[in-house]
């Protein structure tokens, strides 16, 4: 017969030894997981896998993985898998999302300083513009940018011009775009530009578009040879008009709650893998414009050269309009983006 007494000793002391059992395993695995554990970054654009910005979000993933030395794992989504772009900038506001590639125009609704990079003919060539947004005036806006919305403009991953394109009519001067009904993005300088070119703007989200215009709701709209071509818009519109009006200067974007969580070094990781990421995502797109547009009039599209001049002319009354209604600290940015054009 055993003894009560030792029995119940027995079982306290199996009890107790249990919980060391537990207790270390528990240890264990924390440290483990510790050891193994690294930081998600989501980073998002909305084009397909092969648009402009991929290159730049690929190359931005190897270098960060590389030089984290595997602390940072970088998980991409394109084609809208992360919503259009308005709401990616939300979703980097609320730390819902990690970082985003996004057009500038998208970025003005929350940050309307940078709506000085959408104004028409703002950039007098691809030399002037990589001036300022690689510069101090640059430098500058992602300062603002930061302390007024929480998301830090590391870089900006594309650089390109937009042309008019439309289903009517060749383009040779500004008086044969009057009348025509363009889409263009929710953004009032675009909407501005366009009236001031005489045409009927018509404002469509970008994922309407082509449907809009194979439809007969617009004519025609903007965009570099790249889309043109990757949205098949050849197939619908036959008419492109160089005008170079609008500078695509599209911000590589990453949320402040996101760096929060990195240490000051991997920070710095951050930072300068985004902006060889996008140094990278902008040679892309300038080596391959000329090809683009040589497969572009193989597949039937008429390309034409109207004088420019009359369309920077309009695009000054806009301008001057932009300065008015926003005021000296706007007036003051577009000076010196001016100047910065004969530094």
């Amino acid at each position: 017969m055993k003894n009560k007494y030792l029995s119940g000793r027995s079982e306290a002391g199996l009890r107790a030894l249990a919980a060391t059992v537990m207790l270390t395993v528990v240890l264990a695995l924390a440290t483990l997981t510790g050891a193994e554990a690294k930081t998600t970054m989501r980073l998002a654009w909305a084009g397909s896998e092969d648009a402009p910005y991929a290159v730049a979000a690929n190359t931005f993933k190897d270098l960060v993985e590389a030089r984290s030395g595997g602390e940072i794992e970088v998980q991409l989504f394109c084609c809208f898998k992360m919503g259009g772009e308005q709401e990616m900038f939300k979703k980097l506001q609320l730390g819902t999302l990690d970082g985003a590639i996004i057009a500038q125009n998208n970025a003005g609704p929350f940050f309307p300083l940078i709506d000085l990079f959408v104004l028409p003919y703002i950039f007098q060539s691809y030399e002037h513009a990589e001036k300022v947004v690689d510069g101090e005036i640059g430098a500058r806006i992602a300062e603002e940018m930061l302390e007024q919305t929480g998301v830090h403009l590391i870089s900006i991953a594309d650089i390109s011009f937009r042309n008019i394109y439309n289903s009517k009519r060749p383009i040779t001067s500004i008086d044969e775009v009057a009348g025509l009904r363009y889409r263009v993005p929710k953004n009032q300088v675009m909407i501005d530009t366009y009236k001031a070119f005489g045409a009927e703007p018509t404002p469509i989200a970008w994922s309407e578009t082509f449907t809009a215009t194979q439809t007969g709701i617009v004519d025609g709209g903007d965009s570099g040879v790249y889309w043109m071509k990757a949205a098949k818009f050849f197939e619908i519109t036959k008419h492109y008009a160089v005008t170079e009006h609008f500078a695509l200067t599209s911000p590589f974007l990453v949320s402040d709650k996101f760096m929060q969580k990195l240490t000051p070094q991997l920070q710095d990781v951050v930072r300068e893998a985004g902006h060889e990421a996008s140094l990278a995502g902008r040679k892309n797109v300038r080596d391959s414009e000329a090809a683009l547009a040589a497969e572009l009039k193989e597949l039937g599209v008429m390309f034409t050269s109207p004088d420019k001049a009359p369309f920077i002319a309009a695009a000054q009354t806009v301008q001057d309009a932009f300065v008015a209604e926003r005021g000296a600290p706007y007036g003051d940015y577009l000076e010196a983006i001016k100047a910065a054009a004969n530094d």
